[in-house]
């Protein structure tokens, strides 16, 4: 007797030919013998394009801890590749703006802390999959073990004949079962083991064709395995998956060849039958939502295409307009870039050719605006020539003693100054800051230049001369909170007296000298000289009233926050380089201990400036 097969269809419509034993090298059969019979998981397809760096990394994130690492690959690859273009147009937003500020394009530079999260969110997919490759391979090895000793048990089955027809037939099906749930081979073995099973399994029932008892036994299991699938099948038509039906339905079709064949003829055509149209259904479930799919990819065709229009109008209308028009533009370009991202997928053929024309038309749009800011760069350098010239005035009048001349000057060249466009950005800061203090050393002197002035200076230097005298000669208590509330009551005395004249501005140093001395004596640790010193520089500007110290201690402040972030960042991203270095390595613990040393200082200056801005008098 050969074995019989029905001419089925797999799960995903494919015709799967009949296979007897004159038939085994059939290749679709072969490969579908030799599959895993462990079902994937049906994952949710998402729109990635329309999450954020963030979501992107937990998505990722949550992909590996959920499924096998062999089942993610798809998910992972389309979210690196959304990843990597996000990351694309973010970089050519904020060159764009960089450039819009007069930046030069050699000196922008492009951060991203999500690049180097995601780094490591890959290199461990990576490696996940690596782990599964070995174990997959050690896996197949000890699966041929198992199966060659399958095929030896059944060629033993029908040429030893040591048991009973019923424990012969107990046997049988144990053995089919075992060669069902026995997992993938190497692939240089499957043809021949196969072969050779299949020989034995034919040369079974061959022996079942004389043996009647047994083959009633046979058929009669076989039958309620069929009864068994179809019953399963029948409730995979309501499932609201169809993917998911598809899946198991494909998995139905196995079983259904390996562990529901033969029947008795009567039964044989009647069972496949039902089969055979329940599969249907689910096939025709799958048409209706690939037909409504495509609906839905023709309506996103048509909104991207239409986004791609509306970049090539803005592009046109833009060309000679100003730079506040530009401002506009760039950000109808940007939420239109956003859009064109968060749209669904549009139909395969024409996939390709939707993301040439978009690239093409932002690339256009780009062209057009580099033109514009070629040219807005050379006025700001002329621009920067006027400020210039206008600094060199301010040099000019600052030690000036015709005080109603330069007064209306200094005052003329700030309205001037403010007349005047933008300069490019690497030089706005500075001389700014430079033109700002000129003026400031201007007014402070115009400020001083009444006699009471002097008069009430020379006074403060009698008493400060007083008080330096007496703080020389007093005794630093041991106890350091006497000692701490002494110097802060000398501290108070000697800013409450208030300016010195312009030349006796040394007994200030020599104060700051002394009093760093007696502090430095107490022994505090670091964090409390720097709160120490932070709040007497505080009582300082509440006594004098000093917005401009208050004012350049907070910018100088920002800065050093800046730069503490900035350095941080690059060191994440030195990080990501050691994903696979041994947690001792000396080089990556150095890195992680200059980020925890930056970090401090990040968070020191943090504090500082929140004490700063919270200072009113």
């Amino acid at each position: 007797m050969s074995i019989e097969m029905d001419n089925l269809h797999s799960a995903d419509g494919q015709n799967l030919a009949n296979n007897t034993s004159n038939d085994l090298n059939n290749e679709s059969y072969k490969l579908s013998e030799n599959n895993d019979t462990k079902q994937e998981a049906v994952i949710e397809r998402k729109d990635y394009n329309s999450f954020g760096f963030d979501v992107l990394i937990d998505e990722a994130k949550n992909l590996l801890n959920k499924y096998p690492v062999n089942q993610v690959r798809n998910h992972i690859e389309q979210i690196k590749e959304v990843f990597r273009q996000k990351i694309e147009n973010d970089e050519n937003q904020k060159k764009e703006a960089f450039l819009a500020d007069g930046g030069d394009v050699l000196d922008f530079r492009y951060e991203n802390s999500y690049r180097s999260k995601f780094s490591l969110v890959y290199n461990d997919y990576k490696n996940q999959l690596s782990i599964y490759h070995k174990e997959n391979e050690k896996q197949e090895k000890e699966n041929l073990v198992e199966r060659l000793s399958i095929v030896d048990e059944l060629k033993a089955l029908y040429t030893e004949q040591n048991e009973s027809n019923t424990q012969m037939f107990k046997s049988f099906r144990d053995l089919k079962t075992r060669w069902h749930n026995a997992g993938r081979i190497p692939a240089s073995n499957a043809e021949n083991v196969f072969k050779n099973y299949f020989f034995h399994l034919d040369n079974f029932y061959k022996y079942l064709d004389m043996n009647k008892e047994l083959q009633a036994l046979d058929y009669q299991h076989n039958l309620e395995v069929r009864y068994s699938i179809i019953k399963r099948a029948e409730e995979l038509v309501e499932e609201e998956n169809v993917q998911k039906a598809l899946n198991e339905l494909q998995y139905l079709h196995r079983l259904w060849k390996e562990e529901a064949v033969p029947v008795i003829e009567e039964k044989r055509e009647e069972t496949w039958q039902q089969f055979k149209a329940i599969t249907n259904k689910i096939h025709d479930r799958k048409s209706v939502l690939n037909e409504r799919l495509k609906k839905e990819q023709i309506v996103n065709y048509e909104k991207k295409i239409e986004i791609i229009n509306r970049i090539k109008e803005i592009s046109e209308a833009t060309a000679k307009k100003s730079h506040s028009e530009w401002q506009k533009a760039i950000k109808d370009i940007n939420d239109l870039r956003d859009a064109f991202l968060t749209i669904g997928r549009v139909p395969k053929d024409k996939n390709n050719k939707t993301w040439d024309a978009f690239k093409e038309a932002t690339r256009e749009f780009n062209h057009i605006k580099n033109d514009f800011y070629k040219t807005l760069k050379n006025d700001q350098q002329d621009n920067l020539k006027k400020k210039l010239a206008l600094l060199e005035i301010a040099k000019e009048h600052k030690d000036s003693r015709d005080w109603n001349n330069s007064v209306k000057v200094i005052k003329k060249i700030q309205n001037d100054w403010k007349n005047i466009g933008h300069v490019p950005r690497k030089n706005s800061d500075k001389i700014w800051k430079e033109f700002k203090d000129t003026c400031n050393q201007f007014f402070d002197r115009y400020k001083n230049r009444q006699n009471e002035y002097n008069e009430e200076f020379e006074q403060n230097l009698v008493e400060k001369t007083e008080l330096l005298k007496e703080f020389k000669e007093i005794l630093i208590p041991e106890n350091k909170e006497e000692a701490l509330s002494l110097l802060t009551n000398f501290n108070a005395k000697w800013n409450k007296i208030g300016k010195l004249p312009n030349n006796k501005a040394e007994i200030n140093q020599e104060y700051s000298k002394l009093y760093n001395e007696k502090l430095k004596s107490l022994q505090l640790s670091q964090n409390q000289i720097q709160d120490y010193k932070l709040q007497a520089f505080v009582d300082q500007i509440v006594a004098n009233r000093d917005n401009r110290l208050l004012d350049d201690e907070i910018r100088k402040t920002k800065k050093v926050i800046e730069d503490l972030e900035k350095e941080i960042n690059q060191l994440d991203n030195n990080v990501s380089f050691f994903a696979n270095a041994n947690a001792n390595s000396p080089l990556l613990k150095d890195v992680y201990k200059q980020i925890d040393e930056k970090r401090t200082k990040l968070t020191n200056a943090e504090v500082k400036l929140r004490t700063l801005y919270s200072v009113e008098f």
